[in-house]
């Protein structure tokens, strides 16, 4: 069967991250939807838990029906799904992750455009730990360039760098990191089995191919960016 059209997004999604921190232990992630990322970043045997905090119950409920693509979010003792609102679970847990991953619905959906603000990102860095990094899904259909400029400015005030990987038509995903430089990517992913052949059902089958996924560096892309806030908020004429 072909891939549907968000699984190359969900799969990429869990495994960027393990491309970039293959190390990592302790992950969250905000939205369940299909449940797939939660199952692909948990076919690292590194990872020691993956919360996953979803605040419509219904969503984890629907997503039984793709047991056989998600088995490990609902069956991994190392997975433990939260129905909770992303901010009220964090402040109240209190802990912090090597990776955060972001997947809201689209930006223009009611309510959903405060997980793209500054002030969101400043708090989910909060739970992140010196050397971590956020994983951001951005939907770029139905969607206009202003309205992305202001998200990655919102990242770029407060990560300190980032890489933009194309996903499927229409997503993008973004890798954050909280200090400093982004990591080199490494090649381990490739070396999980489960991991690896989801990745290869896709197209993906080296390190190479991620690399040709990237569109952007930070300091690539911020130029444009800005540029379009610019234009957006033009200076006052007297």
């Amino acid at each position: 069967n072909s891939p549907a059209s968000d699984e190359p997004t969900m799969v990429l999604a869990g495994s960027l991250p393990l491309a970039f921190k293959p190390d990592l232990g302790d992950v969250a992630i905000i939205g369940f939807g299909s449940g797939l990322t939660t199952h692909t970043i948990l076919g690292s045997p590194h990872v020691k838990r993956v919360d996953t905090i979803e605040i419509e119950p219904a969503m984890v409920d629907g997503a039984r029906l793709f047991m056989k693509r998600n088995g490990r979010a609902y069956d991994d003792p190392r997975s433990h799904i939260r129905i909770d609102d992303a901010k009220t679970y964090f402040a109240a847990r209190g802990a912090r992750y090597d990776v955060i991953i972001s997947e809201p619905s689209n930006p223009w959906v009611s309510g959903v455009s405060t997980l793209f603000s500054e002030e969101f990102y400043r708090q989910i860095r909060r739970y992140l730990k010196d050397d971590g990094i956020l994983v951001q899904w951005v939907h770029l259909y139905e969607i206009n360039i202003d309205l992305v400029s202001s998200i990655f400015k919102a990242l770029g005030g407060t990560f300190a760098d980032y890489r933009v990987f194309n996903a499927s038509p229409g997503d993008v995903i973004v890798i954050a990191t909280v200090k400093g430089k982004l990591p080199e990517m490494r090649p381990d992913v490739f070396g999980y089995k489960e991991v690896a052949a989801d990745l290869s059902a896709l197209g993906f089958h080296g390190l190479e191919d991620f690399e040709l996924a990237g569109l952007g560096t930070r300091r690539a892309l911020e130029p444009l960016f800005l540029a379009s806030i610019e234009n957006m908020n033009p200076p006052a004429r007297y």
